[in-house]
C-alpha cells in the first residue's frame, strides 16, 4: 500500500499561447497536457522515489488514456483510478493575464471526476498510508467527490493517518454551499496546511500571514506558507523559520505549488525533517515554473538536490 495517497481529480489542461489571451474571443491553445492539482502532486511525490497512489476516476478516452500512462510510467499506483464508460475525462483550460494571475474554465461536474461515489473509497488503502493529502479545488470540483473526500478525511484521522490539506482555491468553482462546508471541515481537520499567502488571509479571514498562521496552529500542527519566488514561511506550534527562495526563470507557473506540495510530504515520508522538506519543496516548484505544461514540471529527487547543492555553493542555473 502507498505511504501518501490523495483523492481528487486528473484531468487535462488546454493552455492559451500567448499571455493576454481571453476565452471572450479566439486565440490557439495548446495540448492536451496530463494534469489535475491531486495527479500532478501524486507525480511529483512518485518521482522523489516514494510510494504514492490516487483515487480517482478518468472517462474511457484519450485524454484518460493519456493521464494513466504518465502516472504509471513515474511510478504512481493508480489501481484506485476507475475507469467511467459513461463520462469523459475532466477538462481546464487555462488562460495567462499580464499581471501573473490565470483565468480558469473548468469542465468537473459532467465528467468522470464528478461521478466519483463516496462508497467507493478503499478504507483500508487510505488506513495503510502515513499522509492523506487532499487538494481544496478537488472539494470544490463537485458535491459528489466532496464526500468522497469528506470519508476519506474520516478514516485517515479514524486510523492516526496524518491529513495534509492545501487549500488551492479556485474562484471558478466556488459554487455549492455543501462542499464549501466541507472544505472548511477538512481545513479544521487537517494536521498539515499547505497555503499560499493570500488564500490563507482568505480562508481565516486575518490581516496577516502570522496571524492567519496562528489561527490554523488552533488545530493543525504545521502551516507552510508558499509564496512563488518570495520567501516560504513554515510555522510550528514551538517554532517558525523562513526559506529563501531559489532562482528560475518562469516559463509557466501552473502546477508548481503541486509539485512543492509533492516534495515537501515525500520528503517527510523519507525522513527529512521540516527545513529540509521546506527546501525540497521549494526547489521542485522552482524547476517546476520552468517548464511548460502543469505535469511536465515534476521533478526528479537528483534535479531536486542537484539545484539545492548549487544554490548552497552560490550556482545559478
Amino acid at each position: 500500500m502507498p505511504d501518501i495517497v490523495t483523492i481528487g481529480e486528473i484531468l487535462v489542461e488546454i493552455m492559451a499561447q500567448e499571455k493576454g489571451q481571453t476565452f471572450l474571443k479566439p486565440g490557439m491553445f495548446c495540448g492536451p497536457y496530463p494534469s489535475g492539482a491531486p495527479a500532478i502532486f501524486a507525480d511529483q511525490a512518485a518521482r522523489m522515489g516514494v510510494s504514492c497512489g490516487i483515487i480517482s476516476r478518468v472517462g474511457n478516452d484519450p485524454f484518460g488514456a493519456l493521464n494513466l500512462k504518465r502516472l504509471e510510467a513515474d511510478g504512481v499506483d493508480i489501481s484506485q483510478v476507475i475507469t467511467d464508460p459513461d463520462r469523459l475525462t475532466g477538462i481546464a483550460f487555462v488562460t495567462y493575464h499580464h499581471d501573473g494571475e490565470r483565468g480558469f474554465i473548468y469542465h468537473f461536474k459532467d465528467s468522470a471526476i464528478g461521478n466519483v461515489q463516496p462508497e467507493e473509497i478503499d478504507r483500508q488503502y487510505i488506513s495503510s498510508a502515513k499522509y492523506l493529502h487532499i487538494m481544496g479545488c478537488s472539494l470544490l470540483a463537485a458535491p459528489q467527490i466532496a464526500r468522497a473526500i469528506a470519508i476519506g478525511v474520516e478514516v485517515a484521522a479514524e486510523n492516526g493517518v496524518s491529513v495534509s490539506f492545501d487549500p488551492n482555491i479556485r474562484p471558478e468553482l466556488m459554487r455549492d454551499q455543501e462542499t464549501k462546508e466541507i472544505f472548511m471541515r477538512v481545513l479544521c481537520q487537517a494536521d498539515l496546511v499547505l497555503t499560499g499567502a493570500g488564500e490563507l488571509k482568505q480562508i481565516t479571514g486575518s490581516q496577516t500571514v502570522e496571524e492567519g498562521a496562528k489561527k490554523l496552529l488552533c488545530g493543525a500542527q504545521t502551516v507552510v506558507v508558499k509564496n512563488g519566488n518570495r520567501d516560504t514561511a513554515v510555522y510550528g506550534r514551538k517554532k517558525q523559520f523562513i526559506v529563501p527562495p531559489f532562482p528560475a526563470c518562469e516559463t509557466d507557473p501552473t502546477g508548481a505549488g503541486d509539485c512543492f506540495d509533492g516534495a515537501f510530504l515525500a520528503a517527510l515520508v523519507q525522513g527529512c525533517g521540516l527545513e529540509e522538506a521546506a527546501k525540497m519543496g521549494c526547489a521542485a516548484g522552482a524547476l517546476a515554473v520552468q517548464k511548460r505544461g502543469p505535469m511536465e514540471g515534476a521533478s526528479y529527487l537528483s534535479e531536486i538536490q542537484a539545484l539545492i547543492d548549487r544554490n548552497n555553493k552560490g550556482g545559478r542555473l
